[in-house]
């Protein structure tokens, strides 16, 4: 591995003037002019929008009050960060030429090292701070950048591209394939109560590119902490892409995540996403079929107990014709945790011969855990095939009774059932990830 890392001046305490925040990063960073204009930008439309209203279907359930950070000029910068710059264990374990193309490791909302392969580097496989990028690639940067979430997507999409520190680029050239995975590790803050990240993907025309993207580890914290992340992704003509979110935010963390991908003709990408951590989480996430032949594929897992909340919304835009999607997301919940799942589908008029489909099934194993599926067609064009389904139920106990006649306690019994349940999602995890997931998994099931 060739370790790509660059001492850059590190934010101190913010100024309370949002404006002078921003002149501050500026110069601390040495961005492009044009960036700061787009924060500047960002910054006006976080504070000049109100909050998104609890009559509109994506607020119904979750309260936006607790995604504000708790103060937006501060949490426009970084805090300085002291130690030595190594990788966690997660990474440093696998950074053996078999295991993983490239790494990262974001820390206290900054981008704490970087390595990529070095036959892979030479080959233009690029992983560097999305500061540097915007220097040294303003070509590919400034292009795509806010091209899919802008600061007009939403308020709280419009203060993470103000506020945003510790941000990613990862560019796959044309024709390069990977036959191992990226791995980004954004590790739990222990200083910050507010971070905003950024995550920019290019994978370029006949490119592939598998990248596990983790969000914390579930360690306890003292202080209640809010984060917000934008993940764009671009995916070229011929291009194949899976992404693995896994976020495991500690018990006192709320996080908002929203990510968009873009195809063009005949690219794929595949997207993992598993949710175990926080206290609430709300994600958006979804893919535009801008050219024929895309399709997107997602696959979720939601894992939730004691009080925690899940708000996930997902949607598949075909815009154009001969596109394809699928999506299945699974939900299990138990104690008092509760879940809202919103996925859409949406046809344009003049995209036919589209095919899509979409599937949540939720498993309760609490009297007091809830879930609610709200699947949305908008169907414009009639040359198009398309169907959902959507189940809320508990384990059947003609299950557990058979697993009990053959001796398997009832605990056990459930676990095992969920563990099914689950698994075919866990299968499209990329593999030098699925064991640590499931065994946090079971983990979950087996606390009582």
């Amino acid at each position: 591995m060739a370790t790509l890392t660059q001492q850059r001046p590190t934010p101190k305490a913010a100024p309370t003037n949002g404006d002078a925040t921003l002149d501050r990063i500026a110069a601390l960073y040495r961005e492009p002019e044009w960036l700061t204009r787009a924060r500047r930008d960002a910054l006006a439309a976080y504070a000049g929008s109100a909050l998104p209203d609890r009559v509109t279907h994506l607020w119904r359930y979750t309260a936006p009050e607790q995604f504000i950070p708790q103060d937006g000029a501060a949490a426009l910068a970084a805090p300085s960060a002291s130690g030595k710059r190594e990788f966690p264990s997660v990474l440093a374990d696998e950074l053996g030429p078999e295991s993983v193309a490239a790494a990262a490791y974001i820390r206290e909302g900054l981008v704490w090292k970087t390595a990529v392969d070095e036959e892979l580097s030479r080959a233009g496989l690029l992983i560097m701070d999305l500061h540097e990028g915007a220097q040294q690639k303003p070509e590919l940067v400034q292009q795509h950048l806010g091209s899919l979430i802008g600061a007009d997507f939403g308020k709280f999409e419009a203060f993470t591209n103000a506020a945003w520190s510790g941000g990613l680029l990862v560019y796959v050239p044309r024709g390069l394939e990977l036959s191992r995975p990226v791995h980004l590790v954004t590790a739990q803050p222990v200083h910050l109560t507010d971070v905003a990240g950024r995550l920019l993907v290019i994978v370029d025309e006949g490119a592939s590119l598998t990248l596990i993207d983790e969000y914390g580890d579930g360690a306890a914290a003292s202080i209640p902490q809010r984060t917000h992340h934008i993940v764009e992704a671009f995916v070229g003509r011929g291009a194949r892409f899976t992404y693995a979110p896994i976020q495991n935010w500690n018990r006192n963390t709320t996080s908002y995540m929203t990510q968009r991908a873009r195809l063009d003709s005949d690219a794929r990408i595949d997207v993992v996403m598993t949710s175990m951590g926080g206290a609430s989480a709300k994600v958006d996430c979804g893919t535009i079929l801008s050219a024929p032949g895309g399709e997107s594929n997602i696959y979720g897992l939601a894992i939730g107990d004691q009080s925690q909340r899940f708000d996930h919304h997902t949607v598949h835009r075909h815009a154009s014709g001969r596109t394809r999607s699928d999506l299945k997301f699974k939900v299990a919940l138990r104690d008092n945790a509760d879940s809202v799942y919103t996925g859409l589908i949406r046809i344009d008029e003049k995209s036919a011969f589209c095919e899509a489909y979409q599937e949540n099934r939720n498993l309760i194993l609490s009297p007091k855990a809830k879930a609610e599926s709200i699947p949305e067609l908008e169907i414009l064009n009639n040359e198009v095939r398309c169907s959902h389904g959507a189940t809320v139920g508990r384990i059947d106990e003609q299950e557990i009774f058979y697993c009990e006649s053959r001796g398997i306690d009832r605990a056990e019994a459930i676990r095992l059932i969920v563990a099914g349940f689950i698994e075919p999602i866990v299968q499209h995890v990329p593999d030098i990830a699925q064991s640590r997931l499931r065994s946090t998994i079971i983990r979950r099931l087996e606390e009582r």
